[in-house]
């Protein structure tokens, strides 16, 4: 054999084991695809866990095939026991399929059992070995399993409006390994979105529109839940949930619209938000301790029902100022309901203090921060920029 022969049989002898296959592969067939994943507690302190389960042969059908493909295309499965392990197991033996975590990207937790404390929970999610710390984790005003059941008229199933919704970023949208490095942080608590089911606006579908039942409800991402260490204490309604987004650095995008005084002639300009960030830096020469918030914002006037010439930079300037005392007042009210309501810094303002004067912290503020933040002092300064004024600097006249 030469030696031409020779290293081409060689390297045969080298890739054979590469095509032989994966042998620890699991075909489709035998897995049940878990899309979204609910927890609740009982009464007596037991979990119930929820599980929305994909019908893959469902998922591809187009909506003119069935009138009921909603109701086909998740299998929600429950199961009751001391812990979320234990309950897993009660729908593992019932199911022919093993069960996949792979493909889930949302977890709710219902309020009772967020009331209670959720670290317990949380524990089962960082140790499994189907990581689920991607996953939005989202809190609902009442119990999770309604959340899950829910059958939404637009997508085949419930987890594909929670996760669509939360990755749009237009209000809180926070993945489990936020928001358990928020838990463990020092100088920072916990917030997450909330989810709820909201009531259809009336009249929306027209009088002459037959509706099923469920389209009479709407299933919402708005407003977020508010975490003392690790225990839900309360909620933030929407416009305070973007103003702690201003806080975060993690408004995307956003609608900001302004009532012009009626002495200027009254109407409204409504702007896009394009761009956002902030500095915020503590100081700490006196007690107590000043925050200065310094939030820049590049905005994009798409309406304009007043009376100013937007052509005209002295009306440009004035509705700036608007702009820039709407901010403030969406930060301002985020930042004392924080402080006088709910006593827990959503913020991180005790991590910035951190990030800029670690020996201080250490030393005199780790101890005592839940006592010292109510107490804080907080500076705004809004600087926007107008990036653009639309095609017409006026708006129509009526004649």
């Amino acid at each position: 054999m030469t030696v031409k022969r020779l290293a081409v049989f060689l390297k045969c002898c080298l890739i054979i084991p590469l095509l032989s296959g994966c042998w620890s592969k699991i075909e489709v067939n035998d897995i049940a695809i878990v899309t979204a994943l609910g927890l609740d507690q009982t009464e007596s302190g037991n979990i119930i866990l929820s599980l929305e389960v994909a019908i893959p042969r469902m998922l591809g059908v187009s909506s003119q095939s069935s009138e009921k493909i909603e109701t086909k295309a998740g299998w929600i499965l429950t199961a009751e026991g001391t812990t979320i392990l234990e309950a897993y197991q009660f729908i593992q033996q019932k199911l022919p399929r093993r069960i996949a975590f792979y493909h889930s990207k949302v977890i709710v937790i219902g309020e009772r059992l967020a009331r209670s404390g959720v670290l317990p929970v949380l524990d089962f999610f960082e140790r499994y070995n189907q990581s689920l710390i991607r996953s939005h984790v989202l809190f609902a005003k009442g119990e999770a399993l309604e959340i899950l059941e829910f059958k939404p008229t637009l997508e085949k199933l419930a987890s594909e409006v929670m996760r669509e919704e939360a990755k749009s970023q237009i209000s809180v949208s926070i993945r489990l390994l936020q928001f358990m490095d928020m838990l463990m942080s020092e100088g920072d608590s916990a917030v997450a979105a909330r989810v709820q089911l909201m009531p259809a606006e009336a009249g929306s579908l027209g009088k002459e529109t037959r509706i099923h039942e469920s389209d009479t409800m709407s299933l919402s991402i708005k407003g977020a839940a508010v975490f003392k260490q690790d225990k839900l204490i309360g909620w933030l309604n929407e416009k305070e949930a973007k103003g702690l987004m201003w806080l975060k650095n993690r408004m995307d995008e956003g609608i900001v619209t302004v009532q012009i005084p009626e002495e200027k002639g009254g109407g409204l300009i409504s702007s896009r938000v394009e761009t956002t960030h902030n500095k915020i830096r503590p100081k700490l020469g006196k007690d107590p301790i000043a925050i200065h918030i310094d939030q820049y914002a590049d905005i994009a006037i798409y309406e304009n029902s007043s009376k100013l010439d937007l052509g005209n930079p002295n009306d440009v300037t004035y509705a700036k100022t608007l702009i820039e005392n709407d901010i403030k007042a969406r930060i301002e009210a985020i930042a004392n309901k924080a402080r006088k309501q709910f006593k827990s810094d959503i913020m991180g303002f005790g991590r910035v203090v951190y990030r800029f004067h670690p020996a201080e912290w250490e030393k005199t503020y780790a101890k005592n921060w839940e006592e010292r933040f109510p107490e804080l002092e907080i500076v705004i300064r809004p600087h926007v920029t107008v990036s653009q004024v639309g095609l017409t600097n006026k708006s129509i006249p009526i004649k």
